[in-house]
């Protein structure tokens, strides 16, 4: 296989299993939305794909086999740590005790309980988290408005245009255990970092590969996140329902996120929560020592410009109310990353019985692939290795 661009010729060389294989790659660098950024000192942060669990069975195999089945540590909510509310920019930060926070808790695991409870899935999807939180009668107005703004945080997505059924699932993958979700999507993480986990599949790659271009072949194996496909000329085109699920059956989640490294004495722990006002940040949680530092990973709406806004990095000092030193931050708007659109894409109501088909069908000789089209780790690293899996498998065949 050969092709001139611009003076430069390459040739495929090696097979799999009788098929040549080019690796193209858009960016400069491997692995999409996982990236392990250098922020000084050898601090290490994630700016993307970050936490994994042994529940997430393709992605800890793989980790295995590249001997990188090290971890490190996330408590986002330690047992005596400091919890802090903060609800605008004009609010000073408030402290929560912890029997108050506790009883909130528990309390929001008793509202998920009555949220997940119904046995008729298929006519589940085709509700949104705001129609399935509208059928809650026992549920006063206060305790629809914190399970609306708590199963929404997952993704930074209105209520009404994320399905049911998509909550249902990271649930299921949980074992409907509400504890073993946090545990499961955000403890562990990679302690070489992913972009280490990417390089070291890349070097165990030994074909041809072409990188920092958007050059396509004939017949391709893209792993375009769904949320940048609509933007995408096909030739053929697509059919009527794909284009329709890339356009409008799906919502990117816009969550960008912050990393805050500070030497405020933060050792019992920290959580604040910021919804409900004008704060550019949706909530935050203190993620380790690194060095004589602490990290601080805040979740952020889009559009704020967090990654070069004095006024929103400043906003941070405030967010305890003996405040927070800001020594280094750093961030990566996937809300405007042209070649991710967002994050894991939501899929919307009634997305199982009228797209979960045509959004996995080949069109023609290109084979859409990655953890956007898994069926179990959707969003998740995990996800990217079953859904490989299943398209070589397809072209194999």
């Amino acid at each position: 296989m050969q092709k001139s661009q611009e003076g430069f010729t390459w040739t495929a060389k090696g097979d799999f299993q009788g098929k040549s294989v080019l690796l193209v790659e858009a960016r400069d660098r491997i692995g999409g939305r996982c990236w392990t950024a250098e922020a000084g000192d050898d601090t290490k942060v994630e700016l993307g794909g970050t936490w994994v669990h042994w529940q997430q069975p393709h992605v800890f195999s793989e980790l295995q086999r590249y001997d990188l089945a090290n971890f490190q540590e996330t408590v986002a909510f330690p047992e005596n740590g400091e919890f802090v509310v903060k609800e605008s920019r004009s609010h000073p930060a408030r402290v929560q005790n912890s029997a108050e926070g506790q009883v909130m808790m528990e309390r929001l695991e008793g509202l998920m309980e009555k949220f997940f409870d119904n046995p008729d899935y298929l006519e589940l999807d085709k509700l949104s988290l705001a129609d399935r939180i509208a059928q809650l009668d026992s549920c006063s107005q206060e305790e629809r408005s914190m399970l609306s703004a708590h199963t929404a945080s997952f993704y930074g997505v209105s209520p009404e245009k994320v399905s049911f059924a998509e909550v249902l699932h990271t649930h299921a993958l949980c074992n409907f255990d509400p504890a073993m979700m946090d545990i499961a999507i955000m403890k562990y993480k990679i302690a070489r970092g992913t972009t280490a986990f990417a390089r070291a599949i890349l070097d165990d790659y030994k074909r041809a590969r072409i990188f920092g271009s958007p050059f396509v072949s004939k017949f391709v194996i893209p792993t375009i996140p769904i949320n940048v496909i609509s933007s995408i000329t096909f030739d053929p085109p697509l059919s009527t329902l794909q284009r329709e699920v890339f356009s409008t059956g799906v919502t990117p989640a816009k969550s960008d996120k912050l990393l805050v490294c500070t030497s405020s004495d933060l050792r019992n722990g920290f959580n604040v929560t910021c919804e409900g006002g004008d704060m550019p940040y949706t909530s935050g949680f203190a993620d380790g020592k690194h060095g004589n530092h602490t990290l601080l990973t805040l979740l952020a709406h889009p559009g704020n410009n967090l990654d070069r806004s004095e006024e929103n990095i400043r906003l941070m000092e405030t967010l305890r109310p003996t405040g927070i030193q800001v020594d280094s931050a750093c961030g990566h708007l996937w809300s405007e990353d042209s070649y991710a659109g967002g994050v894991t894409p939501v899929r919307g109501p009634e997305f199982l019985q009228k797209y979960h088909d045509a959004i996995r069908r080949p069109h023609g000789q290109v084979h859409l692939c990655g953890s956007d089209f898994a069926d179990g780790g959707r969003g998740f690293i995990s996800g990217v290795f079953e859904d490989a899996y299943r398209v070589t498998r397809d072209i194999l065949r």
